[in-house]
């Protein structure tokens, strides 16, 4: 199994631009938007990975920072 299968409910990202564009994260991973002007990336945890601004965030940069981080919690010692 492929580790960035992409969830079975695909969040959607809106862009300053008008245009949408799926946001695949790594199992367990999960975009919070509870601040209309904060997007938090949280691991399947729930600890708060990264924070994003809602106008100037893109799907590739959060997708990046997902990715970064499970690599690094899913190495091994």
């Amino acid at each position: 199994m492929r580790p960035f299968v992409a969830l079975e409910k695909l969040m959607r990202l809106i862009t300053g631009t008008g245009s949408s564009r799926e946001v695949r994260l790594p199992p367990g991973y999960s975009l919070e938007r509870s601040d209309p002007d904060v997007l938090v990336l949280r691991s399947p945890d729930c600890a708060a990975v990264a924070r994003f601004s809602a106008r100037g965030a893109t799907a590739e940069a959060i997708e990046q920072e997902a990715r970064t981080h499970y690599r690094e919690r899913n190495q091994t010692a």
